[in-house]
């Protein structure tokens, strides 16, 4: 049975605030192989669109946000930005735990990339934090800046040129939502001809490696989707390849989770995330695939007594399972 104000069970909402309290655990090491932090998944890709990837974006406290020119630098020559906004626009009273931005938040993001080339993802445990008529009014203060929002019942998907559609969906919710993309159905949104990435909200908060229950959800979605780049974990865990069962056999790109973009928060292992931007584009044989795929660890860290910034890290402390060379 779900615990009220929390997306799980008791026995896992117990497991949380013991993770919460003593810090990441490294259960499951070695069921994935953390991947190098720059490869080609498949050589010879003829790019069409390079895209970027970023984790939560998390409730900074009534402190503003800036970005690391070492950040923006690093997604410059990507075509999209894609991030999860784990947060509602509101001053408003909300449940425990509800995540709050302030309008600051979109300045810090229109700095960081093109509003109107950003994607931005509100299928998560919090956007039932402050109910419908809040959500909506925050959403629609993300898009009168520009920014293309998807994850919603509404609008699940983003497309991208003619090759590439952005599903968002989540396996969470911390309040009764029927405003979001849940991942029952995500499937359907899945278009044929078009190079599929699903963008879900799953797996669980504060582990350094996915459950068997995580990968083996990948794999079930990998029959239908081309890549996965996955958030919610709070932590790093590990962008990997996987391969995908069956006679025409593919390795497949999937990032189980990519931590935290930013958030204020006093416990360190809060603190840190990865930045990801793959190419995708035309194979030798006609089919759309990702070709190189770069990424790096980074970390929000306070700057003066009214700013915190994201910049990117060499390592991440917490980390067992080294990338791969």
């Amino acid at each position: 049975m779900k615990i009220k104000n929390s997306p799980y069970n008791l026995r896992e909402t117990l497991g949380y605030f013991k993770r919460n309290t003593f810090g990441p655990v490294s259960k499951n090491r070695g069921l994935v192989r953390v991947a190098p932090k720059s490869f080609e998944l498949n050589p010879g890709v003829d790019k069409k669109v390079k895209v970027g990837f970023i984790g939560d974006i998390m409730d900074m406290a009534g402190y503003d946000l800036s970005v690391d020119a070492g950040v923006k630098e690093f997604f410059q020559d990507c075509d999209y930005l894609v991030g999860n906004f784990e947060a509602t626009l509101t001053t408003a009273k909300g449940a425990y735990m509800a995540q709050r931005h302030k309008p600051q938040i979109l300045d810090a993001l229109a700095d960081l990339f093109d509003p109107q080339k950003t994607c931005l993802s509100l299928a998560n445990n919090h956007s039932g934090d402050f109910g419908y008529d809040v959500w909506v009014e925050s959403k629609n203060q993300v898009e009168e800046r520009g920014f293309q929002v998807f994850g919603t019942a509404e609008t699940p998907f983003v497309d991208i040129g003619e090759d590439l559609r952005l599903t968002g969906c989540t396996w969470w919710t911390n309040q009764p939502c029927n405003y979001i993309t849940m991942s029952g159905r995500v499937t359907d949104h899945v278009e044929s001809g078009r190079f599929n990435i699903l963008y879900p909200h799953w797996g669980y908060e504060l582990e350094l490696y996915p459950r068997p229950v995580t990968i083996n959800a990948g794999a079930r979605w990998f029959a239908t989707f081309d890549a996965i780049i996955g958030h919610h974990s709070h932590i790093p865990q590990p962008i990997a390849v996987e391969k995908t069962d069956g006679q025409n056999s593919i390795e497949r790109l999937v990032a189980y989770g990519l931590g935290d973009f930013c958030i204020w928060e006093k416990l360190e292992h809060y603190l840190y995330g990865q930045l990801l931007k793959i190419e995708i584009g035309q194979a030798a044989d006609g089919a759309i695939q990702v070709g190189k795929v770069d990424w790096h660890f980074s970390t929000c860290r306070q700057k003066s007594e009214t700013e915190w910034v994201t910049e990117i890290v060499d390592e991440f402390p917490y980390l067992k399972q080294k990338p791969s060379a």
